[in-house]
């Protein structure tokens, strides 16, 4: 299975660098092209990276979203749920089962931020909130740089997490995830400036010229050695 993983893993390098640009591509024209509309969104994410350097890393919220992730992620599926412990020094959670998904979701679902799309989602049901929205997408950037900030410095300090499936799998399909996970919340938070459809059929275009580069340099490395 190890080497089937990392097998697996070089295979989706591809699609994983052919999403990764397409994304970089969305943010840049999120900075360029949407105008006031972003401006809170981007306004948050650089509060909190000021916020982390002025004053402090708030690793105990994180740990409480990372378990908390974990545990939400068990629950979806199917496993129950033994224990939760979250403190100063770190946190545990102890399910029935695990497999991928369980293991890997706090490393690409930020759940501060899907909560808040949630909450807001839902109170727009009962309240009419639009010209909270600012607020909104303020909290928004905030939150996402609140979890790639600290999900960072988590995988810094190493985490047995990514050891269970192999770190070389797990990182790349962290990104992969990460790309899908992203994007999505995007479309959530400015559905009238990223297109999907766009989105993955340039990630496809760019995933086939990634293809055929490296299977055209592995060629060349394969001739040579003969």
């Amino acid at each position: 299975m190890k080497y089937l993983r990392v097998l697996i893993a070089l295979l989706i390098i591809p699609a994983a660098a052919g999403l990764s640009l397409s994304l970089f591509e969305v943010i840049i024209d999120l900075g360029k092209n949407v105008s006031q509309k972003a401006v809170p969104f981007w306004a948050g994410a650089g509060s909190y990276f000021l916020f982390q350097v002025i004053f402090f890393k708030p690793v105990r919220t994180y740990v409480f979203g990372h378990e908390l992730t974990h545990a939400l992620a068990g629950l979806l599926s199917g496993a129950r749920l033994k224990k939760f412990k979250v403190s100063a020094s770190g946190g545990s959670v102890e399910l029935t089962k695990t497999n991928v998904f369980i293991t890997l979701a706090p490393y690409f679902i930020p759940i501060y931020t899907v909560l808040l799309i949630v909450i807001f989602w839902a109170g727009g049901k009962f309240w009419e909130l639009e010209q909270y929205r600012p607020v909104f997408l303020f909290l928004a950037g905030f939150t996402l740089s609140f979890h790639f900030g600290l999900t960072h410095f988590a995988l810094m300090q190493g985490q047995s997490d990514l050891k269970h499936f192999g770190v070389f799998f797990s990182g790349v399909l962290i990104v992969l995830i990460n790309c899908l996970v992203l994007v999505a919340l995007f479309k959530a938070l400015f559905p009238g400036e990223v297109g999907l459809k766009h989105y993955f059929l340039n990630s496809w275009g760019k995933t086939l010229l990634i293809t055929n580069y490296a299977a055209g340099a592995a060629k060349k490395l394969w001739s040579y050695s003969r």
